[in-house]
């Protein structure tokens, strides 16, 4: 009897994963703009990368750089100049090839994006919605929301999706954003709509996706989830302030 029993636990288990998987699902994932934490590393970054071979060669100011040292204002900052170009290039390729309406024609749509301000703000460019923020920041200028009202589409914000913590790279802690992807990965096999627009960070999308690489400031990625809850191939449908199709191999993704 025990046999049985679970034999039959086991049938009814693999029958509700397959129902709740089937059709398969497209996303669409976006990185954020630049923020004022991506320019601080990459200044970093250079900084111990030249100094040591050419002391007298140009370089940031060490003042401005100590701001790396600030740590919950890098974990929800908002974007550099450069990150608020990005975002009216992306808002403009979005109004140009009318991105969210034409997926909205075809399907229902979610867009779910992270809490963080500059998910926030590049989200608001690339689709119109965000939600009222829960994080009540006062440097958020998408605090209130904005909501279209467009047919076919809802938004939400999901705390699965916040950038990788800097407790996650201690070792031993990596788990813990494993966890956050796996629990993304089970919410989003089981929303109604088909399509979802998911606005991140480069980190979380790199773990998510198993890259080699990470997607740059402002990409447009196009990934398809099968019915059995498999993440095949991608392709890039815009990269940075430039339109570019990358077609990626469905074992794994590798940038061309």
């Amino acid at each position: 009897m025990l046999i049985l029993a679970l034999f039959l636990a086991a049938i009814s288990t693999q029958y509700i994963q397959g129902a709740t998987m089937s059709g398969g699902k497209t996303l669409y994932l976006i990185r954020h703009a630049e923020s004022y934490e991506n320019k601080l590393i990459h200044s970093f970054k250079t900084l111990i990368g030249v100094f040591p071979k050419d002391p007298s060669s140009p370089r940031e100011p060490l003042l401005p750089l100590l701001g790396i040292l600030n740590v919950p204002y890098l974990i929800d900052c908002p974007l550099s100049p450069a990150g608020v170009v990005q975002t009216e290039n992306l808002q403009s390729w979005s109004s140009s090839t009318s991105f969210l309406p034409s997926l909205s024609s075809k399907s229902p749509v979610l867009i779910v994006h992270s809490p963080l301000q500059r998910a926030r703000r590049t989200c608001l460019a690339a689709t119109g919605y965000v939600t009222p923020s829960s994080r009540n920041n006062s440097e958020d200028p998408t605090l209130n929301g904005s909501n279209p009202g467009l047919p076919n589409v809802r938004v939400e914000e999901s705390q699965l999706m916040i950038e990788k913590t800097p407790i996650e790279w201690l070792p031993g802690l990596g788990g813990r954003l494993d966890t956050r992807l796996t629990d993304f990965k089970n919410w989003v096999s089981n929303v109604p709509e088909d399509t979802v627009v998911v606005v991140g960070h480069s980190q979380w999308f790199k773990k998510l996706l198993g890259m080699s690489f990470k997607f740059d400031n402002c990409d447009v990625w196009k990934v398809e989830v099968d019915g059995e809850g498999g993440w095949g191939g991608a392709s890039r449908l815009y990269k940075g302030n430039e339109v570019e199709e990358v077609v990626v191999e469905k074992e794994g993704v590798e940038e061309k």
